[in-house]
């Protein structure tokens, strides 16, 4: 049997429990501020691929990740309730647009309350807007989140410069003059630069007597 969402195969552990009658879900989030944030939807910490997972139970929530046929970006927005006052300070100051974000949907087993293998990644992108809600004594923060697809639409300007060169073939020195020439006047086939009124486009016939001798 095989399930998949949007091409991504589900683990055959995965699968059984999504086809059992009973299903413990959870969503897993990965926010790579400048100190990685790992996060999910119970309580207590989780282990998962060598990191910790600190769960925030009722206190967090994901808006619903939407995912359509034509490949059009879908963003997301993740709430965080009840941090206090004097952590909202860590966030005014952290540089987090553009930063990586991924939302992972996994199970946990109900027997075991373990986390059942490989949880598939249902969101990739990054982070965009922070909004804060503050009353004094705790806060809410929300995060929006920018699919990946939106790199799509950004143009890809590439400019005949040597530093543009270099960031793509360092060493290359092909471009390494192209400064030092703009504007420049150049008299093509003129013996005396400082005299333009002799040019004569570089045609040597008949030389005699114009300074070609």
């Amino acid at each position: 049997m095989s399930i998949t969402t949007a091409g991504r195969t589900l683990s055959s552990d995965m699968v059984t429990e999504v086809s059992a009658t009973q299903l413990a879900p959870i969503l897993m989030a990965n926010l790579q501020f400048s100190t990685p944030v790992y996060l999910w939807s119970g309580y207590g910490q989780l282990g998962f691929g060598g990191v910790t997972y600190l769960g925030i139970g009722t206190l967090g929530t994901i808006s619903p990740v939407e995912e359509t046929t034509d490949l059009a970006a879908r963003g997301i927005s993740m709430r965080l309730s009840g941090v206090p006052t004097a952590n909202v300070a860590l966030a005014l100051t952290e540089n987090y647009q553009g930063r990586a974000c991924t939302i992972l949907f996994g199970a946990l087993s109900p027997t075991a309350g373990t986390l059942i293998s490989s949880p598939v990644t249902v969101f990739q992108g990054k982070m965009d807007v922070m909004q804060i809600s503050d009353d004094g004594q705790s806060a809410d923060i929300t995060m929006t989140a920018e699919s990946r697809l939106m790199d799509f639409k950004r143009p890809r300007e590439i400019r005949y410069t040597d530093e543009e060169q270099q960031n793509l073939f360092s060493g290359d020195v092909g471009l390494e003059f192209v400064n030092d020439i703009q504007e420049k006047p150049i008299y093509w086939g003129n013996p005396n630069q400082t005299q333009a009124t002799n040019w004569d486009g570089g045609d040597k016939t008949g030389t005699e007597g114009t300074g070609y001798e």
